[in-house]
C-alpha cells in the first residue's frame, strides 16, 4: 500500500470546525485511492508559504516524518502552483499531489465512458502544461550549454504535444457537446422535460435515482462514483419526463476542473428543473456550508435560481427538531420551498413527484 502524510496550511484563524471536516473528506478520498495515510501534517499560517506551501520548521518536520515513515507520496489539500509542487518533489523526494490532483485521480478510478476520461484528461494536461514549462525552464537555467540545446528540443516538443493532444480532446468533446445539443433540441420538441439531481457527492443522488426510477445503478459508497450524466425516461400521471443523475460536487472544487468537465456540466443549465440533494443528517456548519458551496457552482453555470428545489434527503437519520433546523436554514437561501425524503425508504416520494410535475406542467 502506498505511504503517504496529509498536508494543510490553514490561513483562516476563526475556523475550528470547517478546515476539519474538508481534511476528512480528504482523508476519505485518498484512503478511497488505496493511499494508506500514516500521519497529517497541520499548520495555521496568516499566508501560504510561496515557495513550499509550509513555514522552514514545517518542511523539515515533514522530512524527518517522510523518512521515519517510509512515506511514498506528500498529499496536500492546499492547491498548488507549479512551483511549489517542485520545490517540493525536489527536497523531499517524494510525489506530491495537491487536491486537484487527488479528484482527478479518485475520477480516473471511476470512470466508464470515453467522454468523462477525455474530460479527466483535459483537465490533467491544463495543469500539466504551465508544471513542464517551469519544470523545464529550472533545468535549462541551471543546465543549458546553449540555446539549441537537446533538453530545450525535447521541453518544446513536449509541450507541443501537449497542446495538440489538448486540441484534439476539445475537438472531440465539442462533437459530443453538438450531439448532446441536438438530443435536447429532439426532447424540446416532443415537450419531454429533463429533471436533473445534484449536489456533493454522497448526498444519496444516485439512491434517489434509483428510487424514481425503479432501476438498481450502483451505489458504491465511495466518493465520486458518477462522472457522466445517466438519463432515464419515466411516466407518472400521463406525463413523460427525464430524471438525469449527475456528476457530484465537494468542497473547493477547482475552476479549472470544471471548467473541464464544462459537456457534463452543461445536462444541469439545460435540465427545466434541478433538484438539489442535500445530506439532511450533515452537522449544520457543514449542512450551510454545502448549500453554499452547491450554490456558488450552480450559479457559475448561470442556473436560475427558480429552477432550483432543494432536496433534504436521509431524513430517516435525523429526529423532528433536526429536521425543522434544515428546512429553516434552506429557507435562507432557496426560492423555492424543500422538500424532506428518505430516497432509501422511498418516503415522500410521492410528494416531491407532485412537486416535479407542478413546477414542469
Amino acid at each position: 500500500m502506498n505511504k503517504a502524510i496529509i498536508g494543510f496550511v490553514k490561513t483562516d484563524f476563526k475556523d475550528k470546525i470547517l478546515y476539519r471536516i474538508k481534511l476528512d473528506e480528504f482523508n476519505k478520498i485518498a484512503k478511497a485511492l488505496g493511499y494508506e495515510v500514516v500521519d497529517e501534517i497541520i499548520q495555521t499560517n496568516s499566508k501560504i508559504d510561496s515557495s513550499y506551501v509550509f513555514g522552514k520548521g514545517k518542511i523539515e518536520e515533514l522530512k524527518f516524518l517522510i523518512n521515519e515513515y517510509g512515506v511514498d507520496s506528500l498529499l496536500i489539500y492546499n492547491v498548488l502552483n507549479s512551483m511549489q509542487k517542485i520545490n517540493l518533489e525536489d527536497y523531499l523526494n517524494v510525489k506530491v499531489l495537491d487536491r486537484y490532483d487527488l479528484i482527478l485521480e479518485i475520477f480516473e478510478l471511476n470512470a466508464g465512458d470515453s467522454i468523462s476520461k477525455f474530460q479527466i484528461e483535459l483537465a490533467r494536461i491544463e495543469r500539466m502544461i504551465p508544471y513542464v514549462r517551469k519544470r523545464a525552464s529550472i533545468m535549462y537555467f541551471r543546465d543549458r550549454p546553449g540555446p539549441r540545446s537537446l533538453g530545450e528540443y525535447a521541453y518544446h516538443k513536449t509541450i507541443a504535444q501537449l497542446t495538440s493532444r489538448k486540441k484534439r480532446i476539445k475537438e472531440k468533446l465539442e462533437k459530443y457537446r453538438l450531439f448532446k445539443k441536438i438530443q435536447r433540441e429532439k426532447r424540446k420538441e416532443l415537450n419531454i422535460p429533463i429533471v436533473a439531481l445534484c449536489g456533493f457527492y454522497g448526498a444519496g443522488k444516485t439512491t434517489l435515482f434509483n428510487a424514481l426510477t425503479n432501476l438498481n445503478k450502483e451505489v458504491k459508497g465511495i466518493p465520486f462514483t458518477t462522472l457522466s450524466s445517466k438519463n432515464y425516461m419515466i411516466k407518472r400521471e400521463g406525463k413523460s419526463l427525464i430524471i438525469m443523475d449527475t456528476i457530484g460536487f465537494a468542497f473547493d472544487i477547482d475552476p479549472l476542473i470544471i471548467k473541464s468537465f464544462e459537456v457534463t456540466l452543461e445536462d444541469l443549465k439545460e435540465a427545466n428543473l434541478n433538484l438539489l440533494v442535500l445530506d439532511a443528517s450533515d452537522d449544520e456548519i457543514v449542512f450551510e456550508e454545502k448549500i453554499k458551496t452547491n450554490l456558488n457552482i450552480l450559479r457559475e453555470l448561470e442556473i436560475e435560481d427558480k429552477k432550483i428545489i432543494p432536496i433534504l434527503n436521509k431524513t430517516d437519520l435525523i429526529d423532528k427538531e433536526d429536521l425543522m433546523n434544515k428546512i429553516k436554514i434552506t429557507k435562507n437561501y432557496f426560492v423555492n420551498e424543500s422538500i424532506h425524503i428518505s430516497a432509501y425508504y422511498k418516503y415522500n416520494l410521492d410528494m416531491l413527484i407532485k412537486k416535479i410535475l407542478n413546477f414542469i406542467s
